[in-house]
C-alpha cells in the first residue's frame, strides 16, 4: 500500500475513491480548494459506492459534494469536491 505524495496530490488534483478510502493520501497539506474524487466501474463492482462512500468520508474533513458525473459509457466516475474550511 503506497501513498500518494502530497506534491503528486497538489499537481494532479485527481484522488482514487480507494486512496481516499485506504488512508494513502493525506490532504491536510492539499493547497487546492478543489478536488475530483474518481472511481471506475470494473467487472462485478459498482463504482458508485466507493466513490459515495470517499465523499461521506471527506465530508467530515471539511469537504462539500460539488457535482457528480460519469464518462464513457458510465464506466468512469468523477465527484468534484470543494473544501469549506
Amino acid at each position: 500500500m503506497s501513498l500518494v505524495s502530497p506534491q503528486q496530490l497538489a499537481q494532479e488534483r485527481v484522488v482514487s475513491a480507494d486512496v481516499i478510502l485506504e488512508g494513502r493520501a493525506d490532504l491536510r497539506a492539499y493547497p487546492h480548494r478543489h478536488l475530483v474524487v474518481t472511481a471506475k466501474h470494473s467487472w462485478g463492482r459498482s463504482g458508485w459506492r466507493p466513490l459515495m462512500e470517499a465523499v461521506e468520508h471527506l465530508s467530515n474533513y471539511g469537504w462539500e459534494l460539488v457535482n457528480v458525473t460519469s464518462v464513457g459509457d458510465g464506466h468512469l466516475l468523477y465527484a468534484a469536491m470543494r473544501r469549506t474550511a
